[in-house]
């Protein structure tokens, strides 16, 4: 079963899993299918997946899966809002978003970051993470929509951000996250995300 593998996962590396009634784990799976087969992780694609686990009887499920990237496309590779080059997350789990309002040309409610987190910048425009400097900061890495762009071009969709592929998904996801009881409770609350290579799973 999906969810118990990427617990399994998560237990293995000591990330922090929630397991308490209505408590949600965010959870990226870069180079997997929502049906939870791996893909060749192609670059400028929405070929990752995007989840909600929450635990039902100390049973993991998955109360929501979406189409998503981890990673930035073409457009943003070759034109980074950095000079050091375009960033990518770099795998692990930082609690680090907060319910907010993300964009200017459409803005839309997403979960926004406010903690730091670490980034690969891909200076070489290479699309991989591997030896590419490290930085860690707030750099405004939110979770937001893709404006419904094709699964096979990401075009201005991620600049580096962790993006569901379709505005109506994101909606979605948006409603799942804010049944926490922990958001319910504080909507200031700090959500945390895991962020897990597929073929490491």
């Amino acid at each position: 079963m999906l969810a118990t593998k990427i617990i399994q996962y998560m237990e293995a590396r000591k990330y922090q899993i929630f397991r308490g009634n209505r408590e949600l784990n965010i959870v990226y799976v870069e180079g997997m299918n929502t049906d939870g087969t791996l893909n060749g992780d192609e670059p400028n694609h929405f070929n990752d997946v995007r989840m909600v686990i929450e635990f039902n009887d100390k049973v993991p499920i998955v109360s929501g899966k979406w189409q998503a990237t981890t990673e930035p496309g073409f457009y943003y590779t070759d034109n980074p809002m950095n000079p050091s080059g375009a960033a990518r997350i770099a795998f692990g789990q930082y609690k680090a978003w907060q319910v907010g309002i993300h964009g200017m040309s459409e803005p839309h409610e997403a979960l926004v970051q406010v903690d730091w987190v670490k980034v690969h910048r891909d200076y070489n425009r290479d699309m991989l993470r591997t030896r590419d400097d490290i930085y860690e900061g707030n750099f405004g890495i939110n979770q937001h929509h893709g404006y419904d762009h094709p699964q096979n071009d990401i075009y201005t969709a991620s600049a580096g951000c962790l993006v569901g592929r379709t505005r109506a998904g994101h909606a979605q996801f948006m409603n799942v996250i804010k049944s926490d009881r922990r958001y319910q409770a504080d909507p200031n609350f700090i959500f945390t995300t895991t962020i897990i290579p597929g073929n490491k799973l």
